[in-house]
């Protein structure tokens, strides 16, 4: 394709989802390549310049893990889910702020648009016993988010959540951002992370799935550990009205090379 059909193309997508909301979900693992960090934020607010609305969504889970390990602390996961007790989730709430605020200002550097929403959000309640202080959302208050919006802002949200008592809660991150695009009526999910996308079991990129497909890979076990709770954040997220939800390995300018080419870069789930 010639650079000439490649902007035609560009072009097709970016009137496409003009003024539609898109949830972004960053995890935590991207933060270690600055690079690649720098190159997403600018894609971010590209987007957000030719009117595509964007939320971001982040974890912290690698960050967490090598703090809970200098501290003598075994990080278990049930399901890809952090078992959080009360010295856990004081540890993740500040490894979130910190996160959240490097990612705003990584966008703000190339426009001051982002704003960190790190209360507030999402009401919660207790989930399993035996994964301790973790919440599944029961509530969003979409209307600060939807304000931010309006206002020209991107609001850069992370996943803690508060139950009927105000006590805090760990809310897993993929899951976190199905419920925001469901309650934003979001066109799109994209969830960034450290791998091609979703992986068959002879480890080879699986360039599209729909549901079915998606719930015979968890149930089957071809997908294991942190992709689990991604592959069915998106059944959920799809299930309660988003478009297409993508899972992109974060490549510099992962974003546009999966939303503005007909080829895309990573899985994309219908």
């Amino acid at each position: 394709m010639t650079d000439t059909e490649e902007l035609i193309e560009a072009l097709h997508y970016i009137k496409k989802f003009k003024d539609q909301i898109f949830i972004i979900k960053f995890g935590g693992e991207i933060l270690s390549d600055e690079k690649v960090l720098e190159t997403i934020a600018l894609d971010l607010v590209l987007l957000h310049d030719v009117g595509i609305h964007q939320v971001v969504m982040h974890g912290a889970g690698t960050l967490i893990s090598s703090e809970m390990k200098k501290l003598g602390l075994e990080p278990k996961f049930i399901r890809g889910e952090r078992v959080t007790d009360r010295e856990i989730l004081s540890l993740v709430t500040g490894c979130l702020h910190h996160v959240n605020n490097r990612i705003v200002g990584k966008i703000n550097k190339n426009a001051p648009i982002a704003v960190g929403l790190t209360s507030g959000l999402f009401e919660a309640k207790r989930k399993r016993e035996e994964l301790g202080y973790v919440g599944d959302v029961t509530e969003v208050n979409f209307r600060i988010i939807l304000g931010l919006i309006d206002g020209g802002y991107l609001p850069v949200v992370l996943p803690i959540g508060i139950d009927g008592e105000s006590n805090p809660l760990n809310i897993n991150a993929d899951m976190a951002a199905a419920e925001l695009a469901k309650a934003l009526n979001a066109t799109k999910m994209i969830v960034l992370t450290n791998v091609d996308g979703v992986l068959d079991k002879d480890g080879e990129l699986i360039r599209q799935l729909n549901i079915k497909e998606a719930k015979n890979l968890v149930k089957n076990r071809v997908v294991t550990g942190g992709m689990i709770p991604k592959l069915e954040s998106g059944i959920k997220a799809l299930s309660e009205g988003v478009e297409r939800v993508h899972i992109v390995k974060a490549g510099e300018h992962a974003i546009l090379g999966e939303l503005l080419t007909g080829e895309g870069t990573g899985t994309m789930i219908t």
